[in-house]
């Protein structure tokens, strides 16, 4: 076990991220996951031949990168570059799950593309990424129960940079602390606008949350080499008044 830290919620986070076990998980709760597993990667075979996800594949062959994490429907790529890929596949058919809060509605189902490649990248047991994913999804669920943010003109993704950046940190058995840094380094950066879904739509209504998934698994590899983000991140800074 790590030292536990507790100045700022983040590093709170990063505490239960890395203490919640196994066998915490309800065996109803076991049996969601797996059924969310099989569902997506169900959905993502089912979307291997559409244009936007053929492109993102083509894209992927184009970059290359080392050959570390599968792309459903064959290849080998980075770990950020395989969750952007992946994703974008899962999520083209608009058949994943829905999370149903007062003031926002999400797809925790998203964050499977990122928990899959950090979960193959750290060689974790089939146990590992179903824990991972539970926090995952939890993390993305009460965000978005308790911080809905799209009145304020802000997409659902929001959230889930949190959540996926959460899940990907524990698969890969990051620290306390490397977990409370990649959920801070995510969490920052990735802020999508509720314009996303709203007026013409355009391929990025599905492709958003893949990319802010590719972001946390980005952020998570870096927390992992040692790069920290801003410890406040719940709280903010008090602003100089003039």
């Amino acid at each position: 076990m790590t030292k536990k830290l507790s100045s700022t919620m983040v590093e709170q986070l990063g505490n239960w991220a890395n203490d919640v076990r196994y066998e915490d998980l309800s065996e109803q709760a076991v049996k969601a996951l797996k059924a969310r597993v099989l569902d997506s990667i169900g959905c993502a075979i089912g979307a291997l031949a559409s244009e936007p996800v053929e492109a993102i594949h083509q894209m992927t062959k184009t970059l290359g990168g080392e050959p570390i994490v599968t792309l459903i429907g064959g290849g080998k790529t980075t770990p950020d570059y395989a969750t952007f890929h992946n994703g974008a596949a899962v999520r083209y058919l608009d058949f994943n799950d829905s999370y149903l809060a007062k003031d926002e509605t999400c797809h925790p189902s998203d964050n499977i593309a990122a928990v899959l490649a950090a979960s193959e990248y750290a060689k974790a047991s089939g146990r590992d990424l179903l824990l991972a994913l539970a926090i995952a999804y939890q993390v993305q669920s009460r965000l978005s129960d308790v911080a809905p943010v799209r009145n304020h003109g802000f997409d659902h993704t929001v959230q889930g940079a949190y959540g996926a950046a959460a899940g990907a940190a524990r698969a890969m058995g990051l620290t306390n602390a490397q977990i409370a840094n990649a959920v801070a380094i995510a969490g920052t950066s990735y802020n999508s606008l509720r314009v996303t879904r709203t007026g013409e739509l355009s391929n990025w209504k599905g492709l958003a949350f893949p990319n802010t998934a590719m972001g946390a698994v980005h952020a998570t590899l870096l927390a992992s080499f040692g790069i920290t983000g801003p410890r406040e991140i719940f709280e903010g800074i008090e602003l100089p008044t003039a």
